[in-house]
């Protein structure tokens, strides 16, 4: 018999700096990820994602395959619309190819997992084990100095650092400590909307990254794109960095295994909630943060908090917990007409309709005690009471969106109106 003869390359995957597996691609659009034996046979083995947390080691011998799209661990690090169109120009790659988009863009990705591509000499046979008949061919790419960064999310955004108060794009030199996100061509305000989203999430009690407002001319480096005449920047410090360290994290789409496009279906609040109460080793105060950000999106009308704006981080390299809040948008100042949170909430998704009943639903669907809940839900529908109207007024918001945001309020159910 022949052995067939196919074009492959392999990337070299590690977490923080060890060498957790390798992801092969082929010509026909098969993937295979398959385990390093250093990372299985380690026995203070990092926890790469939720589905592997205190695994024995039979999970780590079964290779993650995909055809075209890479696995849903892999995928959801590359960028979504706006973003994954300026990528692929600058790439010079299909859009579905993210083999190719991972191999370019995998030396500084969100969490701490990055992607190095490999030469024949310095691949194991046994990263080619799931196509034994292979002789690899490996297709390089040529290193240089372009801005190679992958974050998700659909707007335009960017890793950056800073240096002597300027911001330059991550190079190949620097690992961005900040997310820049540029204003939108097609939504006003965006980066006021989200500064003053934050600050008012923030005000109820919220666990917020350090944010800024960024004046467009103190950011170096910028592409050619398109951006309206608008002032600022929204900046906000990466909660997967510190210092000069990766610190790992992942969206729930990665923990899930769901593709990006899944993000806004599949599941719903209710089970994010049981996996924080029952997986997480700090569960009470993880899920009390989680209720407490799902009463702000109501109040403050996000409807965008979909899989991949919750996220789990691993401080320890080990344990999960819930990472600092993110993308809190005001989001009904661009879509009016429909005022649905993101996901389903006790079996209910219209922000108007929305009452207690339905967090003591959630907390019965989750096995969770509603008493165990019920304090932090108070005291956050109290802060924002109390302090949110006064606050509003001093933020940069837009006014046109402010009043919206006022108007906002009053349609919401008794038990999260605000008076003005």
């Amino acid at each position: 018999m022949t052995s067939q003869t196919e074009k492959v390359r392999v990337l070299e995957i590690k977490l923080y700096d060890l060498l957790i597996g390798f992801l092969a691609g082929y010509r026909d659009g098969r993937n295979i990820f398959t385990f390093a034996h250093e990372y299985i046979n380690s026995e203070e083995r990092a926890t790469l994602s939720l589905k592997y947390y205190q695994q024995a080691e039979d999970i780590f011998r079964r290779p993650l395959t995909s055809q075209h799209k890479l696995p849903p661990l892999f995928s959801n690090l590359l960028p979504e619309g706006e973003l994954r169109e300026y990528a692929v120009r600058n790439l010079k790659i299909h859009s579905d190819h993210e083999f190719a988009m991972l191999a370019a863009l995998g030396r500084d990705m969100p969490g701490a997992i990055s992607a190095r591509e490999l030469t024949i000499e310095e691949i194991p046979p046994y990263a080619l084990e799931g196509r034994p008949q292979i002789s690899p061919e490996i297709e390089l790419i040529n290193e240089d100095d372009n801005d190679k960064f992958s974050l998700s999310g659909v707007l335009m955004k960017f890793s950056m650092f800073e240096q002597d108060e300027t911001f330059f794009i991550s190079k190949s030199s620097n690992v961005g400590k900040w997310i820049i996100k540029v204003p939108s061509s097609r939504f006003m305000d965006v980066p006021l909307n989200e500064f003053s989203s934050m600050k008012l999430a923030e005000a109820a009690g919220i666990n917020i990254p350090e944010i800024r407002l960024i004046e467009l001319e103190n950011i170096n480096g910028f592409p050619d794109i398109k951006m309206p005449d608008e002032k600022f920047a929204y900046a906000v410090k990466r909660f997967d960095r510190d210092h000069d360290n990766r610190v790992h994290a992942e969206d729930f789409a990665q923990a899930y295994e769901l593709f990006p496009a899944e993000k806004y279906k599949s599941t719903n609040y209710d089970t994010i909630a049981k996996t924080i109460y029952h997986l997480f080793p700090d569960a009470v105060r993880d899920i009390q943060e989680f209720i407490a950000r799902l009463v702000v999106n109501i109040m403050i009308g996000n409807g965008d908090g979909h899989l991949k704006n919750w996220s789990i981080i691993y401080p320890d390299r080990k344990n999960p917990a819930i990472s600092p809040a993110y993308d809190i948008v005001f989001t009904r100042a661009y879509t009016e007409k429909d005022d649905s949170i993101a996901l389903n909430l006790g079996k209910e998704k219209k922000m108007a309709g929305l009452t207690l009943d339905h967090f003591k639903l959630l907390a019965r669907r989750a096995e969770i005690d509603w008493q165990i809940l019920k304090q932090r839900v108070d005291e956050t529908i109290d802060l924002a009471r109390s302090s949110w109207p006064g606050k509003l007024s001093e933020l940069p918001m837009a006014n046109a969106h402010k009043k919206q945001l006022i108007q906002h309020w009053k349609i919401l159910s008794h038990d999260f109106r605000i008076e003005t």
